[in-house]
């Protein structure tokens, strides 16, 4: 169900916006325990992690002076599966108060801006097989599985790029 549009932007995320990422997560993640941190501390350690591994691909949408939700994106990872570098996309939440309104897919569109200005031409993914919304969403957003691990599915789409 299709909310009403708000006003929100996104930004690139600042270290200082690593801490109140943590409630977002956690309240995001509401009923997905499974495919998730659940205690504060082990997912202010993965904050820490994502902002190491690029912290120029970290991005918060701001209705506001309020986080709404965020995209944690990876240009720097190697897909051993690809057998090539690719735009990792580790995490992307938004808060449930505010889903349903674009800022997901505007998330996922700054993202992928972003590995393409990498000079990436795919983006990867991992999602919970039973995280049926995130399917949808990615699929929707032409992503297709490419394989499965356990309880996680494996998601590309090309960037358009040529790499």
């Amino acid at each position: 169900m299709r909310k009403e549009k708000i006003d929100f932007v996104i930004e690139r995320a600042r270290e200082e916006d690593l801490e109140k990422l943590v409630p977002i997560y956690l309240e995001g993640y509401r009923g997905l325990e499974e495919y998730s941190y659940t205690h504060p501390e082990d997912v202010k350690s993965y904050m820490r992690w994502l902002w190491k591994r690029d912290r120029e691909g970290i991005f918060v949408a701001k209705v506001g002076d309020k986080i709404a939700g965020f995209v944690a994106g990876d240009a720097n990872w190697f897909s051993k599966r690809e057998h090539k570098k690719v735009g990792a996309i580790h995490e992307i939440v938004v808060h449930p108060e505010y889903r349903g309104m674009g800022i997901g897919k505007a998330l996922m569109e700054k993202v992928m801006d972003y590995f393409r200005s990498k000079g990436l031409d795919t983006a990867e993914l991992w999602v919970g097989d039973e995280n049926l919304k995130a399917l949808d969403f990615y699929r929707e957003l032409g992503f297709k599985e490419k394989g499965r691990y356990n309880y996680w599915v494996r998601m590309t789409t090309s960037l358009g790029n040529k790499g």
